[in-house]
């Protein structure tokens, strides 16, 4: 299933009713104790209710009411549901969807008790004819009787099948009438149909900014108790056939016992059921920690360490899921705070990995920020405002004023672009700026073009992305210019046929008439000539080699690509079978846009 919305009322700073639309990846940008904490522990609490346990002390402090209310919204779930391994339907068929189609869940706390627990329902479009309103409340013998009252033939049901029984009595109904109800579903058939449904809710992880002062720190178990989960998850119907041999085993020596008993007291004997009371609990019996090879626990390390490991996770989680194809379990990842005692060279590879992360399926990534650095790479889908207005959290999102107000919360400006500026072209990185500066200046020496983009006044500015924040305020910026502009991104694809989000963005653009370009090559590296690698070079430290390769091969090497080197890297044939050259063709189109 995949989260679509989360709302909440009377929950700490959100006495009001308040609505958070999620995303794929869903960024909260706001000042300290603004709100944006309260709403990953809210979903903490609905998912989970352990890491963040939800307490009297939660409910709003001047509410008139004494109950918290959390509700999520889900799209993506399974058409069809199986209860009691024999009565197949569906959310639809049980009237269980809201007015838009999606299944809404809410969980309501009851704050008479300083641990309150929850009692959960269903909010959906129910029917409120008398005897058609309360249907999943009744048990298996009131719907026979249902059934019998309402004249409705017995072989038009299976009497043995309460959701069979539901589904005939509800068509039976020559004007059903709908209305949005609170359907219930701590009781009867509604309680094995939300049984079901929780099966296929996604597995909510949070990791908070905050260091904890155990042993057994939250930081770097989380990421190890997820493993272990998702490890059994792959296992399922191996553990499934060891629990039911276990379960005949221990039911076959209660029974002999109760047969030895029967002999002695019959009665007693045949009074007694053997009956197991909770399922086993698979992921309580694995334990996995992380030590140093001195045997030193991680949870000893200082928290910049532990969030560290915290990083590469998730830089592993989105490696093995794009790669992957039938990964199936839905998963969200909820993060406070990434830019917690990391260098800012760490945070940017987190917020990457954040980002290849959501675009994997059966993921959601949800995180909280204020620093620049990490909130000028964030794509515009994904930016929310937590704002306050008369002391209350305020969610905001989607509006040029919504992505002003973030930019001025973040510090986050456009470069700056000199005044004699005559056309812009906008790229990602300043890697791209190296690379179209040096190309232009190589075809002006073999006279392939007439002059450079400094001899034009064309203005190169990097954005960090497409399509984030960062590219939104220099393109507003540009705007105010009035001047020609252009968006130049490497491809980022894998294969020949592969569409990346690059490539998505470029086509964008291209029909809102923007001249836009990305490369054939998945980045500007691959377009550096092979002979040109002769040495070996040494990196001491693993975390120096972006900026190594960077600094020894992008700005040193480009300047080694001769004309002839370029052009053995930039040939290509079109449909026709034609030679063509790539990058002078990319160059001219820039160039000409003055």
């Amino acid at each position: 299933m995949r989260l679509e919305e989360v709302k909440l009322k009377n929950f700490r700073g959100y006495k009001n009713f308040s609505n958070l639309k999620v995303h794929d990846l869903t960024a909260l940008i706001g000042k300290n104790d603004a709100g944006k904490s309260t709403i990953l522990e809210a979903l903490e609490i609905f998912f989970n209710n352990k890491v963040v346990v939800c307490e009297k002390d939660d409910l709003s402090i001047d509410s008139s009411e004494d109950y918290i209310e959390i509700s999520c919204v889900f799209s993506d779930f399974p058409e069809n549901l199986t209860i009691d391994t024999s009565s197949e339907t569906s959310l639809k068929d049980e009237f269980l969807l809201n007015q838009e189609g999606f299944l809404e869940i809410k969980k309501v706390f009851k704050c008479t008790s300083q641990k309150p627990k929850p009692v959960t329902f269903v909010i959906c479009e129910h029917p409120i004819n008398e005897n058609y309103n309360d249907l999943l409340l009744l048990k298996k013998a009131d719907l026979k009787k249902r059934a019998k009252l309402l004249n409705i033939p017995s072989e038009c049901y299976s009497a043995n099948n309460n959701a069979s029984m539901r589904k005939a009595i509800y068509g039976n109904c020559m004007n059903l009438k709908l209305s949005l109800q609170e359907i219930n579903v701590d009781k009867e058939d509604s309680k094995k149909v939300y049984a079901e449904i929780e099966k296929y809710l996604p597995m909510f992880a949070l990791f908070q900014s905050d260091r904890s002062s155990l042993d057994s720190d939250k930081e770097v178990s989380d990421p190890m108790d997820i493993a272990v989960s998702q490890a059994i998850k792959g296992l399922e119907e191996e553990i499934d056939r060891i629990k039911k041999e276990v379960q005949a085993k221990t039911l076959e020596t209660a029974n002999r016992t109760l047969e030895k008993l029967k002999e002695m007291n019959s009665e007693l004997a045949n009074s007694l059921i053997p009956r197991f009371r909770t399922e086993p609990n698979f992921n309580k019996l694995f334990s996995v920690s992380i030590d140093s090879d001195e045997g030193i626990s991680i949870n000893k390390r200082g928290s910049g360490v532990r969030r560290l490991i915290l990083l590469n996770f998730f830089r592993a989680e989105a490696e093995r899921r794009l790669k992957e194809d039938g990964e199936k379990e839905n998963i969200i990842y909820a993060f406070e705070e990434p830019e917690t005692s990391q260098h800012p060279s760490h945070q940017k590879m987190l917020i990457q990995s954040f980002i290849k992360l959501s675009r994997s399926d059966n993921c959601q990534v949800l995180l909280t920020t204020h620093t620049p650095a990490l909130g000028e790479l964030l794509p515009l889908e994904s930016l929310r405002l937590i704002d306050k207005k008369d002391g209350r959290p305020l969610i905001l999102q989607g509006s040029p004023e919504v992505y002003i107000k973030i930019a001025e919360t973040l510090g986050v400006y456009s470069e700056n672009i000199p005044s004699k500026t005559k056309a812009i072209v906008l790229v990602e990185g300043r890697d791209d700026l190296i690379f179209l500066r040096h190309l232009a200046e190589v075809y002006k020496d073999v006279e392939v073009v007439n002059s450079t983009f400094e001899d034009k006044d064309i203005a190169i500015l990097p954005t960090g992305g497409c399509k984030n924040l960062k590219l939104w305020v220099t393109m507003r910026v540009v705007q105010q210019f009035n001047v020609p502009w252009a968006i130049f991104m490497d491809s980022d694809k894998e294969s020949e046929n592969d569409e990346t989000y690059n490539m998505k963005v470029v086509s964008q653009y291209k029909s809102e008439g923007a001249i836009a370009i990305t490369t054939k090559k998945r980045e500007i590296e691959n377009y550096l000539h092979p002979s040109l690698f002769t040495e070996e070079y040494v990196i001491s430290d693993y975390n120096d080699v972006k900026k190594e390769i960077e600094k020894r091969i992008i700005s040193k090497r480009w300047t080694d690509m001769t004309f002839s080197l370029i052009q053995q890297r930039e040939c290509y044939q079109d449909a026709t079978g034609k030679q063509c050259f790539e990058l002078q063709e990319i160059i001219k189109q820039l160039l000409d846009i003055v």
